[in-house]
């Protein structure tokens, strides 16, 4: 499976309140947000709940934390890639959906968003619909330039193309927990096409 050169660097020198948030993303990716529970987190960091909720004195405080660092995260991304080839980039976002993947995650924060999104409480739900269009924002621009440079070559509107990306990844991803990574490259190989330039070898 290709791997992409678009990694962000480890943070170092870590903070508890950190490890928290990151803990807290990886188990939402892994099982979504109502089934994690504090007690995972103090468990892997071998503190009391009483620690957690110094940080987080609600579940939903930290579920905004989490959607601000996958936001924040998504951001440094994209800034870190600007200068690459407009192919290059829109492989970038593909790449994330590979690489959950095959950390074993199970969706992406947007997705596990959207899985709980009717009980959702509302600042959770405020910055979720700001992480999807901080995305979705980023992908039409990008769609918008290849399309008038000629690198890419569809003949749809960006925004239209945009709607089909954000809502086929994450989908994909939750599906190929059953079907398999051949499902998920399946998706992504179609993706790919659409935008009519030459897939990346």
């Amino acid at each position: 499976m290709q791997v992409s050169i678009f990694v962000l660097p480890t943070q170092k020198n870590m903070t508890t309140k950190d490890k928290i948030i990151e803990l807290g993303r990886d188990y939402v990716q892994r099982l979504g947000y109502h089934s994690f529970k504090y007690q995972l987190i103090a468990n892997d960091l071998n503190i009391k709940n009483a620690a957690i909720h110094h940080y987080f004195p609600a579940k939903e405080d930290l579920g905004v934390a989490i959607i601000e660092k996958d936001r924040s995260d998504f951001k440094l991304l994209t800034e870190s890639i600007k200068k690459h080839p407009l192919k290059d980039q829109a492989e970038a976002l593909l790449t994330l959906y590979i690489n959950y993947y095959n950390q074993k995650k199970n969706l992406c924060i947007v997705g596990a968003c959207v899985s709980a999104f009717a009980e959702l409480p509302e600042k959770m739900a405020l910055a979720s619909q700001n992480h999807l269009e901080t995305i979705q924002t980023w992908l039409i621009n990008l769609l918008k330039q290849g399309q008038a440079s000629g690198e890419f070559r569809f003949k749809e509107k960006p925004e239209d193309l945009a709607a089909l990306w954000i809502s086929a990844l994450p989908g994909a991803l939750q599906s190929a927990q059953i079907k398999g990574e051949a499902h998920l490259m399946q998706v992504i190989t179609q993706l790919r096409q659409t935008l009519k330039t030459q897939q990346p070898t």
